[in-house]
């Protein structure tokens, strides 16, 4: 980030609300995400135009505003915006804002409905930052609308496929995968940093791996200095960006609590992509990179 947004635009970032398979005889049932290769792009495509263009204000032309809101969001998401951009609204400076999404990824497509994780860079003047969403849309004449809303999300995912080597059983253990290498890399303790250290090697593979083991002394002292100790919040969400065979990309969001040595607990969303890779009945990462404004 090169410099915190103003407060007005802040709300934007913290702010919660509550919130390809073809050629069978066999129609496809169940969560199609990642499943139903171009029905899960074009579902990212559209809820991508509609959160671009209601997360954009122009304070010189309000009424832009509310014409997007008009033709791209439905049902709760309506309020939703209306709270999110009250502050905006009533900015006595100037805002120009313009939001683009700059990752995603499908947690959830059945039918019309989809559910994603997105990434919104947020630019106002010469300010930047990043936000990180779940996005809930339906598919109405043609148009993807925005039904539903939660910026820093914590909410339950979809029911998981079973492991049973289809593709829709791969997604959802990558998921599975990538959270389990996430609770690992991320949950820290001052006090026991070697444990902490053994946590993440247990969960990575090369080239990661070897480079934690080449930097272990420095790990470990980082760990020791932090005097803190972090653990993932309630219900982190992560979605498969790509698959293929025992490799993925996936999306992943938390909010970390990290606890000082005083015991004041304070929360720090966080967004990464991992790569991970299969192996056996696990997933191991062989990248982690956090997503941060370009």
């Amino acid at each position: 980030m090169k410099r915190a947004l103003p407060a007005l635009v802040l709300v934007l970032v913290t702010s919660a609300c509550t919130s390809a398979v073809s050629g069978t005889a066999t129609p496809l049932t169940g969560n199609l995400a990642v499943v139903n290769a171009s029905g899960t792009a074009a579902a990212l495509d559209g809820v991508k135009t509609a959160a671009e263009a209601v997360f954009s204000y122009d304070s010189a032309n309000p009424a832009t505003f509310d014409q997007a809101v008009a033709a791209n969001v439905t049902g709760t998401a309506k309020q939703q915006l209306t709270t999110l951009f009250d502050a905006v609204r009533k900015s006595p400076q100037p805002v120009h804002l313009t939001t683009r999404v700059v990752r995603n990824a499908a947690l959830e497509l059945t039918g019309d409905r989809v559910r994603e994780l997105a990434v919104l860079e947020q630019v106002n003047g010469t300010s930047k930052g990043l936000a990180t969403a779940a996005f809930t849309a339906q598919k109405t004449g043609g148009r993807w609308l925005l039904a539903d809303i939660a910026v820093n999300p914590a909410l339950p995912p979809p029911a998981p496929h079973p492991d049973d080597g289809s593709l829709a059983g791969l997604r959802d253990s990558a998921v599975a995968g990538a959270q389990t290498v996430a609770g690992a890399l991320f949950t820290t303790d001052s006090g026991d940093p070697e444990g902490s250290y053994a946590r993440a090697e247990a969960v990575i593979a090369d080239p990661l791996l070897s480079d934690y083991r080449a930097k272990k002394a420095d790990y470990l002292d980082a760990i020791r200095k932090s005097g803190t100790k972090v653990t993932l919040g309630a219900n982190p969400a992560a979605g498969v960006v790509a698959l293929t065979g025992g490799k993925a990309v996936v999306l992943f969001f938390a909010t970390l609590q990290v606890t000082a040595a005083g015991g004041q607990v304070t929360s720090r969303p966080f967004t990464a992509e991992f790569d991970v890779v299969r192996e056996g009945a696990s997933w191991k990462a062989t990248a982690v990179r956090p997503v941060t404004a370009s």
